[in-house]
């Protein structure tokens, strides 16, 4: 396997890092499964610091830019391979930290279970953005 050195969109990276933090938002709101974060952790969304969220979503902007550096450097064009990378890598990575968190840290079962549907959505999410966004044009050839 060859792995070309194109850099990545940023700005797909920046944008699929955001659209990725807001399916988050949605995510453990009470339209879908905040009732378990609240039950298991016992605290509201409402008690956090508001420096979390500003914080919050440089985890989906890295991990955005890590699978665009993988998606690019892979030469992935089509959206199914995309999202196939995407699914392997949260399932050797997100599930894999998670799974550890449950076995060793106490994690409920069920909270573990939102933890890592959210992450599967968003790395599917963040692989499509990134695999769709226009790729950027080379610079002109000098003569």
């Amino acid at each position: 396997m060859t792995f070309t050195h194109e850099r990545p969109n940023l700005l797909a990276v920046v944008i699929a890092g955001i659209v990725a933090f807001a399916f988050s938002l949605i995510w453990y709101s009470p339209l879908l499964f905040g009732f378990v974060w609240v039950g298991t952790s016992g605290e509201a969304a409402t008690a956090m610091p508001l420096w979390k969220f500003f914080v919050a979503p440089l985890r989906e902007i890295i991990s955005a830019y890590v699978l665009a550096v993988l998606i690019s450097g892979m030469a992935i064009t089509d959206r199914r391979r995309a999202v196939v990378l995407g699914v392997f890598l949260w399932f050797g990575y997100y599930v894999v930290q998670l799974a550890g968190a449950v076995i060793w840290d106490g994690m409920a079962l069920s909270l573990g279970a939102v933890h890592a549907g959210d992450w599967l959505f968003k790395m599917v999410i963040m692989a499509l953005v990134i695999v769709s966004w226009p790729a950027r044009r080379a610079a002109p050839a000098s003569a």
